[in-house]
């Protein structure tokens, strides 16, 4: 009895410091968009224009660095406290779900941040039915490049972690006799799907 109580009160210290982790990041994020919208209102010298704008750009990013942390860490925290705290320590859970919509909502690109990034960016009507296109098309080549670069470094790294987490799946599911079947084929499907989807991208459209 006080094993389990001991397991239970481990879990949720580590989640509610998970928790805490989540409100430091957002705290960050926040200082760093305050800085970055602040030093936009200083006037600079032309010769020290592009620096400037550089670090106001990297304060930016940094912000939405820590968001996209808050929000992951959120979001595993929610998981894990519904499956293991659900019942004894439902407040933990709540706070994390909570913690995650603000992390979200957060997320939602700032007109002010944007416009520190990227002075000339203009944002694409709401209700359009190619927003994402519209609003993918107003980044200059040069940002495109960066943009694709880095997501094609993510697709490759996405890809290794999903073969390497099955094969862990696998070799566990051996060795505990604790089934993971269905997480396995759930990793295959995602698998397929990226694959797919990627390749079919790439692939030259139909001559009209």
């Amino acid at each position: 009895m006080f094993s389990g109580l001991e397991i239970h009160s481990f879990e949720a210290t580590t989640l509610m410091i998970a928790n805490l982790v989540v409100i430091l990041c957002l705290i960050a994020a926040r200082l760093n968009v305050w800085k970055a919208v602040q030093g936009s209102l200083v006037e600079v010298d032309q010769e020290k224009e592009d620096i400037h704008q550089v670090i106001l750009e990297r304060k930016a990013y940094t912000a939405a660095t820590y968001i996209q942390i808050a929000l992951t860490l959120s979001f595993i925290a929610l998981l894990t406290g519904f499956l293991l705290l659900r019942d004894t320590q439902p407040e933990i859970v709540l706070v994390s779900f909570i913690l995650m919509l603000v992390s979200f909502v957060t997320l939602i690109p700032s007109e002010k941040i944007v416009r520190i990034t990227n002075p000339n960016f203009k944002f694409p009507n709401p209700q359009s039915k190619n927003y994402s296109e519209e609003y993918f098309e107003q980044f200059d080549d040069g940002e495109k490049y960066v943009m694709l670069k880095g997501l094609y470094n993510l697709y490759s790294v996405i890809i290794w972690g999903l073969v390497i987490l099955a094969f862990g799946l696998m070799y566990y599911s051996a060795f505990t006799g604790d089934s993971q079947l269905i997480g396995i084929i759930g990793i295959g499907a995602v698998l397929m799907l990226i694959q797919v989807s990627y390749t079919i991208s790439l692939k030259p459209s139909k001559f009209k």
